[in-house]
């Protein structure tokens, strides 16, 4: 099996090579990842049911979206500028820009993570009329600094391409974690246990992701090097820009239904919503290698081979992706009773978002290319305008629909999104990463 896995590599070039055993890798690992978070949902519905798994939900949705504020963009610029620096044999600088870039997020995480504390009870009461949120939520509060700091950290060795470790860090080992200390304490306790599991879980991998870092790091560390503030500024804000517009567009139907519908309602479409992101775990394993890769490639300015791996990556994610979608589409209500019975009723939900992931799959890695080769700005343009759009979507179809709208208007802004960036990255780079289309 080994010779015949050897001999299938070899029929491409070291880049190719590389990003399909790396693929491999994080593909397995991606698997595990993905197994463990749909484990953790199924784990927190079948302890907590529809209304209390919607709770939890919501307060972390606030938490993950006010953390990526606390990160201000240096996640993605960790690793186009580890890549490329690694590329240009610079070492020094790798540690320069970890060392700005972990300070930036402490200075805004730090306050943020306060700010959503003091303000839980309000935000609770008059924003979603939700009084029983207000100590989920100030729980999650506190996980806000942790989070923030540990997606640096895998960010950045991914940018190292230690993607083992990338991945363990960003996806692995919280729920874990979470999943067993639910399974320990949340019958006795309740959603409580579920809550403190979380922030246990964000601080132990917190620990995890900075010992792997030290161990990453430790020949370069005598060698650290001043890396430009305007430098790194002039990259990131525009990358927070992609960032935070992502978070709105992928988060918004799930917070604008928290203000509109029940807490019951809310754990359904949670469920099924995290369910169709199964569709596209692949994308997140392939751009787990891509993304250092794309930034290395363009560095040294082959556009040629660059469009190589992004046609040739996509192809790997389609293949792969197929047979999820078909099982989404075929047996939605079957996929969601692992739920439990009441979540059942989100079977058309599930229909539509797995159809907008697959578009979302199916268009490659063109978000990556386009922040790796220095089109950010056209990027976060692209985002504003779905950003926009899903807002107005939801404004609309959540109030009249109710679940149904949700999902309608989140699959139709993620498949327009990656639609007209594939289209852009054509346009700038005149690669199509769509497979086995060719203009």
């Amino acid at each position: 099996m080994t010779g015949f896995f050897r001999k299938y590599l070899a029929r491409y070039d070291d880049h190719m090579q590389e990003l399909l055993a790396g693929t491999s890798i994080a593909f397995a690992l991606k698997v595990f990842a993905a197994g463990l978070a749909f484990g953790l949902n199924v784990v927190l519905a079948r302890l907590l049911g529809a209304e209390g798994s919607g709770i939890f939900f919501l307060a972390f949705t606030i938490v993950l979206i006010v953390a990526t504020v606390g990160r201000v963009g240096m996640e993605n610029a960790l690793v186009k500028f580890i890549a490329a620096n690694i590329a240009a044999k610079q070492p020094g600088k790798i540690l320069g820009v970890y060392q700005r870039a972990i300070h930036y997020s402490l200075f805004m995480s730090i306050p943020l993570s306060v700010f959503l504390y003091l303000l839980a009870p309000w935000a609770s009461q008059v924003i979603f009329t939700k009084p029983e949120l207000v100590y989920p939520l100030r729980i999650m509060a506190m996980a806000v600094v942790p989070l923030a700091i540990l997606t640096l950290h895998a960010h950045a060795l991914q940018g190292l391409r230690k993607i083992a470790a990338s991945i363990s860090v960003l996806s692995l080992i919280i729920p874990l974690l979470t999943i067993a200390v639910a399974i320990l304490f949340v019958p006795r306790y309740g959603i409580d246990a579920a809550l403190w599991g979380y922030l246990l879980a964000n601080i132990i991998t917190l620990l995890v992701g900075r010992w792997f870092w030290l161990r990453a790091t430790g020949k370069i560390i005598n060698h650290k090097s001043d890396f430009g503030r305007r430098e790194l500024l002039t990259v990131s804000m525009p990358l927070f820009g992609v960032v935070m517009l992502n978070m709105i567009i992928m988060w918004s139907p799930l917070l604008l239904l928290g203000i509109w519908e029940s807490s019951e309602n809310i754990g359904i479409y949670s469920a099924a919503s995290r369910t169709a992101m199964l569709t596209s775990f692949i994308l997140v394993a392939v751009n787990s290698i891509a993304a250092p890769k794309f930034a290395m490639i363009y560095q040294q300015g082959d556009i040629e081979t660059l469009g190589v791996v992004a046609r040739n990556s996509a192809k790997i994610m389609l293949l792969l992706a197929t047979p999820v979608l078909l099982l989404f589409m075929l047996l939605p209500e079957l996929v969601l009773t692992i739920f439990g019975e009441q979540f059942k009723q989100g079977a058309v939900v599930l229909v539509i978002l797995a159809i907008g992931q697959f578009i979302n799959v199916a268009t490659g890695s063109v978000g990556y290319l386009l922040m790796m080769s220095g089109n950010e700005r056209l990027l976060r343009n692209n985002l504003l305008f779905s950003a926009l759009l899903g807002m107005l979507l939801n404004l609309w179809l959540i109030p009249n629909y109710g679940i149904i709208g949700a999902a309608v208007g989140a699959a139709l802004v993620l498949s327009l999104q990656n639609l007209v960036s594939m289209m852009i990255v054509w346009k700038k780079l005149k690669i199509m990463t769509f497979p086995w289309v060719r203009l």
